[in-house]
C-alpha cells in the first residue's frame, strides 16, 4: 500500500495549517506578548531515527489557541511559535507510535528560543494509519472513483497479510449536528468495507467504528482543518 504517498500529501498539508498558526499567533503576540521560537526532535526510542510526526498545542486552561507542526521528513524537527509565560498542552502523534502528550510552561529565558525533544514508544499492536486519499461525495458516504486506486492498493497490502485484522475507523468534521455526524461516519466506514468485501477481503476481518467528530485531528476552523478531520483510519487489530 502506497502509505509514503499519504505521509506526503499530509506533510504539504501540515505545512499550510503550520503558517496559518504562525501567522495568527504573530497578531496575537503583537497584541498580548512575547512570542517564543519552540523546536526540537522527534525521534523513535528503539532506533533514534528521526520520525514523521504531527505536533499539535492547545492554550491552557482554555484551549483557546490552538496549531500543528509537521516534522521535517528528513531530520524529524518541529518547530512552533508560542505565547511566552503562558502554559500548552503538547500533543505529538505518529503512525506506529504511542501518543505523547505534555504540558508544557513556555518562560521568555531571554533567547526567545525553547529547545524540547520527544521519544516516541512504538504501539505495533494498535498501528494506525488514514486512507488519506479516500474522497466522499460532499455529505454523502459515496466514494469517488478517485478513491480507487488508494482502495485497491490497501486490497493487495491486505491479500499479502492474511492474518491481519483490520478496525476502519470513520471521523467526520466536529462542526454541525453531531448525531448526524456520527450517522456519516458509519455509512462511510460500511462503504469502505464493503468495497474491500467485494474485491474479496473476507467479511470477519474488518471491523468498523464510527466517531464522527468527536477526535478532529484540529479544532482550527480553516477548510484545510476540516478536510483533515473529515477521515477514514485503518487500526490493526491483529498481526
Amino acid at each position: 500500500m502506497k502509505i509514503t504517498g499519504f505521509l506526503f500529501s499530509l506533510c504539504f498539508f501540515i505545512s499550510n495549517l503550520l503558517l496559518l498558526s504562525h501567522q495568527n499567533a504573530l497578531a496575537q503576540a503583537h497584541e498580548e506578548g512575547t512570542l517564543i521560537r519552540v523546536t526540537g526532535t522527534v525521534l523513535d526510542n528503539e532506533s533514534k531515527s528521526p520520525l514523521i510526526a504531527n505536533v499539535f498545542y492547545e492554550k491552557l486552561p482554555y484551549y483557546d489557541d490552538m496549531g500543528i507542526a509537521a516534522t521535517n521528513q528528513q531530520n524529524g524537527v518541529y518547530e512552533l511559535y508560542m505565547l511566552a509565560n503562558l502554559k500548552y498542552i503538547i500533543n505529538v502523534k505518529a503512525d506506529g507510535f504511542k501518543t505523547i502528550s505534555e504540558e508544557i510552561e513556555i518562560v521568555d529565558n531571554g533567547t526567545q528560543l525553547i529547545e524540547k525533544n520527544f521519544i516516541m514508544e512504538p504501539d505495533a499492536a494498535h498501528e494506525k494509519f488514514d486512507l488519506h486519499n479516500l474522497i466522499f461525495a460532499r455529505g454523502r458516504a459515496v466514494i469517488d472513483e478517485s478513491s480507487y486506486a488508494e482502495l485497491n492498493d490497501f486490497v493487495l497490502w491486505l491479500d499479502q497479510r492474511p492474518t491481519v485484522n483490520i478496525q476502519l475507523e470513520g471521523h467526520t468534521d466536529f462542526q454541525g449536528n453531531a448525531d448526524a455526524n456520527l450517522q456519516l461516519s458509519q455509512q462511510r466506514v460500511d462503504a469502505v468495507k464493503d468495497y474491500l468485501v467485494k474485491k474479496g477481503v473476507k467479511k470477519a476481518r474488518i471491523l468498523t467504528k464510527a466517531f464522527g467528530g468527536t477526535q478532529p485531528l484540529s479544532r482550527e476552523r480553516t477548510d484545510e482543518a476540516r478536510t483533515a478531520n473529515r477521515r477514514v483510519e485503518v487500526r490493526i487489530l491483529k498481526q
